[in-house]
């Protein structure tokens, strides 16, 4: 072979792109799992075979180089991986994250339809904490995509090559379980009444303060009836009785219908607190089995809305 296209080795080539995807060295080893100190050898071996520094040392990012250099083999590192894929005839992959709520009460009970539609999508549900970063353990970030919730006041994400959708602008409104309305010596009638009714948290009361907030409530706390750290487990306590939740359509399910929650005011103190987010990589974005899956996702939020109306 000629000296002058000689390759280096695919391991480095991984564990540079892989640190490029994600910007850190231990996520690019969560991603691959391997140890941190291989990632940081195969960088190193891939700068002396180069000739040049691909990682600025002071702030961890691409030098102007590695940028360059990551532009150029992505495209055929990812051609080499379908290349592969193809041959072994293996089925499209995608693993998709999100919270346990929009998992079990909106997003599970719709993928038996999608695995109907799309049986040679071999589709992986993650339930994940909300709080969880998008890079998860164990996932391969090519065939990743994340739902998530974007609270209003939350600071947006700054992570590179990630492209992303707006699913859903839900409103948010409280629900409380019949018996516990019944055993409210006064019923709350408007929203500043709730200051005096047991308000249910997840792992602060920001969403509480937020909706206090959307109707012109002042306040100087937020009275507490129990911290839950999820939203899903919030709503199974408001149908035991235990307080009032914050909850919007995409985690009520059917409780709603069936009488397990009402809402906790008489009149319609809906409004939005934020946004259900689609993201993936730049690298994941365009494949087939998340361009099926987005398309899929975001009809059933259109058939939702339309039901609603």
């Amino acid at each position: 072979m000629d000296q002058r296209y000689r390759i280096p080795p695919l391991a480095a080539l991984n564990a540079f792109a892989a640190f490029a995807r994600t910007g850190g060295i231990r996520r690019a080893a969560a991603e691959l799992r391997v140890d941190h100190a291989a990632i940081s050898r195969h960088l190193r071996d891939l700068e002396q075979r180069l000739g040049t520094t691909l990682r600025d040392r002071a702030t961890g990012d691409l030098t102007v180089a590695g940028h360059t250099y990551y532009s150029q083999i992505a495209p055929l590192l990812e051609g080499l991986a379908r290349a592969t894929a193809d041959i072994r005839q293996q089925a499209p992959h995608l693993t998709v994250t999100c919270a346990h709520g929009f998992a079990y009460h909106w997003l599970l009970p719709r993928l038996a339809a999608f695995r109907r539609a799309h049986p040679d999508i071999d589709l992986l549900l993650r339930p994940v904490d909300a709080n969880t970063g998008f890079h998860g353990t164990g996932i391969e970030t090519d065939s990743h995509a994340d739902i998530f919730y974007a609270r209003d006041d939350a600071t947006p994400p700054t992570q590179r090559d990630i492209r992303s959708v707006a699913i859903a602008r839900p409103p948010v409104f409280p629900v409380m379980a019949p018996s516990a309305l019944a055993a409210l010596s006064t019923p709350p009638r408007e929203a500043a009444d709730l200051l005096h009714a047991p308000l249910l948290l997840e792992e602060d009361d920001a969403e509480w303060r937020l909706w206090f907030t959307a109707h012109h409530v002042s306040f100087s706390r937020i009275p507490s009836a129990g911290r839950l750290w999820q939203a899903h487990i919030t709503l199974a306590a408001a149908r035991a009785g235990e307080g009032i939740a914050l909850a919007n359509i995409f985690l009520l399910g059917d409780d709603l219908q069936t009488g397990k929650l009402v809402p906790a005011l008489p009149t319609q103190n809906q409004t939005p607190l934020g946004t259900y987010v689609l993201r993936a990589t730049d690298r994941a974005w365009d494949s087939k089995a998340l361009t099926v899956f987005r398309t899929w996702l975001l009809e059933q939020v259109a058939i939702q809305a339309t039901h609603q109306t």
